[in-house]
């Protein structure tokens, strides 16, 4: 089984069918099923510096509504999922589950009222951040030392508050410390590797992976290249894995691809070749238990707790 934590599939989505099978995309149903995916977090990515006329509110809840008529289209195959008993009747009915999920916080703009609106359209996941310092928190691309604001710790307990996971990929490191501090719910890093393996601010720092650990979390290994260091291979992806399994533990390991939010990697190209990533698991000192960890349990146990 897979559960992946994080693609940005949606801009791939323009037409009926295209979720189903769509060449273009690192990512589609028919490819999904064929490598054993149960569960796909689907994000609503919006670039707040790139938004239309509706803004990023509106471009949130348009990017919302084409996930979920995509999945609708597709229903025997998968459905969306917003708690633990739907994830568990789907599993049990041999089905895919969607997970939706928010990146980039602000599309709110300063209005944690909207929480309640993505909570009753299914959004159950969503980061604080993407590229930009907002008005909730920095981002790591900036450097920011900025943490989460007055309105970010708002939006922080709103979330929890109606049931949405928090996600800390991209968020600034102070930011971080701030959700550490003040979250009262697990959290996760959807899509980030190990800074220590690949220095880059996008990645987590040692500590941030025990604090994620101690409280239960995951982290979701990314396939960007430039985020996994060296050839960018899946070899390479395994020197962030047993890092943070030396550091956080076997049970803080998930996947969060990053699919068709990531430049081609030639190594992992796509849904299929996801299967790899389970053989090179055990080929770097996994067992059998801790792969299946990586690839599914820790997912499915985080879930069970969080929704």
């Amino acid at each position: 089984m897979i559960f992946d934590f994080h693609c940005d599939t949606v801009h791939k989505i323009d037409r009926a069918g295209e979720l189903l099978n769509n060449p273009a995309a690192h990512l589609d149903l028919c490819r999904m099923k064929a490598a054993g995916y149960k569960l796909q977090t689907f994000a609503a990515f919006v670039d707040i510096g790139r938004c239309g006329e509706g803004g990023a509110w509106g471009e949130a809840l348009s990017l919302i509504q084409r996930l979920k008529s995509a999945i609708e289209e597709n229903d025997a195959l998968i459905s969306v999922v917003q708690s633990r008993g739907e994830l568990s009747d789907n599993l049990e009915r041999g089905k895919m589950s969607a997970l939706l999920s928010v990146e980039e916080g602000d599309v709110i703009d300063g209005n944690v009222s909207r929480v309640e609106i993505l909570a009753g359209l299914g959004v159950r996941m969503t980061t604080f951040t993407w590229n930009y310092d907002n008005g909730i928190s920095g981002c790591a691309a900036s450097g920011s030392d900025k943490g989460l604001t007055p309105m970010g710790y708002d939006f922080l307990s709103e979330i929890e508050r109606r049931g949405i996971i928090s996600d800390v990929s991209h968020i600034s490191d102070r930011g971080f410390y701030d959700i550490a501090a003040a979250a009262k719910r697990p959290f996760l890093a959807s899509h980030s590797n190990s800074r220590a393996v690949c220095g880059v601010r996008r990645n987590l720092t040692d500590d941030m992976i025990k604090i994620i650990a101690e409280r239960g979390g995951v982290v979701g290994l990314n396939y960007y290249a430039d985020f996994i260091g060296g050839d960018g291979s899946i070899e390479a992806l395994m020197h962030h894995a047993v890092h943070i399994k030396n550091v956080g533990g076997a049970e803080v390991l998930a996947l969060g691809s990053d699919f068709d939010g990531i430049e081609d990697n030639p190594y992992i190209k796509d849904a299929s070749a996801v299967v790899r990533i389970g053989e090179t698991l055990l080929s770097s000192g996994f067992s059998n238990d801790e792969a299946d960890l990586v690839l599914f349990g820790n997912a499915k146990r985080f879930l069970y707790d969080a929704l």
